[in-house]
């Protein structure tokens, strides 16, 4: 009688070697890269990264820090003041994030967001003490000057300390 209680529980750690291995190797396939293979080209191999480094609320945190909702207001009228182009959106669908400040500097992301998506349309550098407001989409050490309506930039000094 004791050996069939012995092989039970042998049978029973064995088992609860094997559950605890599997989940582990399911944890770590959830954040591994997966190798897919085409139909058209059995050789060729397509990575899709499914690690889930950054939960979809972060990627819309600005990273300066929080700022009111007055200055988002006065940079887009900045925004859409200005003599900026986009091939990719129209000015008054461009939405805008602080994505940093540096001494008076403000760095601007200008972006479109669909139902499932985000587009990336520019970049532009916002000098609140010289009052300038550069495109830096191309090259940030070559901006490129633009015209804004002036009058906005008290709005700005107010509403973005």
């Amino acid at each position: 009688m004791q050996s069939t209680h012995l092989l039970y529980l042998s049978a029973f750690v064995l088992l609860s070697a094997c559950v605890t291995a599997t989940q582990e190797t399911e944890t770590k396939a959830d954040s591994a890269n997966i190798v897919a293979v085409t139909d058209e080209a059995p050789a060729k191999q397509q990575t899709v990264d499914t690690a889930r480094d950054k939960p979809p609320t972060q990627i819309l945190k600005p990273q300066a820090g929080s700022y009111p909702p007055e200055c988002y207001q006065t940079i887009t009228d900045i925004i859409q003041s200005s003599d900026f182009k986009s091939d990719l959106a129209k000015k008054e669908n461009i939405k805008v994030r602080i994505d940093r400040q540096e001494n008076s500097k403000l760095f601007l992301q200008l972006f479109t967001s669909g139902k499932d998506n985000e587009s990336t349309v520019g970049w532009l550098r916002l000098d609140k003490a010289n009052e300038k407001l550069e495109d830096i989409t191309v090259d940030p050490d070559k901006p490129v000057q633009l015209d804004y309506d002036r009058a906005l930039i008290s709005a700005l000094r107010q509403s973005c300390p």
